[in-house]
């Protein structure tokens, strides 16, 4: 059975990523694994005993922690209703390496996590770990903002540069296509940097798709300044459920001076965001 993350702080962000999980699970067959990271403060400690603040704030901190725990049941509930497998881990630290860790201890197959509107990933309750998990994760990585449901998808985008390097994802993007049941645009983005003439990015875009074995799709270029733009223009234009994106994730300077395109979409769009990871150059 396949398994999905969903990193939770009880926001209603984190419900709208939940309820996605839910109908992501019934399509892929896949379990749900709730987490939720607690930020606490080393505890203190005095060479002449334990104060009575000391006690005080232990005593405050075990109540906060029975309350995440009861809540996580509730979660663990509210999902076990619905008939998903469900697991729920509560762990102390900092977010982004506890639930790197889950994912590798439980051979996530997916990672479904919620964002607050038009502010994109920085309103997000672990911060920039959510734009560190896009650069790292292995696995794709589902970005939601809103309340969204699958059932009113009315097709997918899979926004690509159609180079034989997005080859290693396709059969991800087509098993994704396949599972939801939709028709899928496939798009290029030209922008000033990476301009072609129609001609030639047609003929990209159809070798693209041979190579590939894509059925039920369309080929299409989009003009814009960056990638992100366009990707999120043609969304808008073709009514969209979600766009699929490739990622490299790059890290240290080469983030610093490019930037990363997908991390920019995740950001402006307000449909959900799936990001594959690429092999690194």
């Amino acid at each position: 059975m396949k398994k999905i993350i969903v990193p939770v702080d009880f926001s209603q962000q984190s419900e709208y990523a939940m309820h996605f999980a839910v109908e992501f699970s019934r399509l892929f067959e896949a379990g749900i694994v709730l987490i939720h990271v607690l930020e606490l403060p080393a505890a203190q400690f005095s060479t002449t005993g334990e104060t009575h603040g000391q006690a005080m704030e232990k005593f405050y901190t075990g109540e906060f922690i029975k309350g995440v725990h009861g809540r996580l049941e509730e979660w663990k509930d509210y999902l076990t209703k619905e008939g998903v497998e469900v697991k729920t881990i509560m762990k102390h630290g900092n977010p982004f390496q506890k639930i790197s860790a889950t994912i590798s201890d439980e051979e996530a197959d997916y990672i479904i996590m919620g964002s607050n509107g038009a502010s994109g990933l920085k309103e997000f309750f672990v911060g920039s770990n959510a734009a560190r998990m896009i650069r790292y994760a292995k696995c794709p990585v589902v970005i939601v903002k809103g309340e969204t449901h699958i059932r009113d998808f009315k097709n997918l985008i899979f926004a690509t540069d159609a180079s034989t390097a997005q080859d290693v994802i396709a059969d991800q993007v087509k098993e994704i296509q396949s599972g939801i049941g939709l028709s899928m645009h496939v798009v290029k983005i030209k922008t000033p940097y990476n301009w072609l003439e129609d001609g030639q990015v047609k003929k990209q875009l159809e070798l693209f798709a041979e190579r590939n074995k894509f059925k039920n799709f369309t080929l299409n270029s989009e003009s814009a300044d960056f990638i992100d733009e366009g990707a999120i223009k043609f969304a808008e234009e073709n009514e969209s459920g979600m766009i699929m994106i490739g990622t490299h994730g790059r890290t240290g300077l080469g983030h610093l001076i490019a930037g990363s395109t997908a991390e920019s979409l995740v950001n402006e769009s307000e449909i959900p965001v799936m990001v594959f990871k690429l092999p690194e150059r």
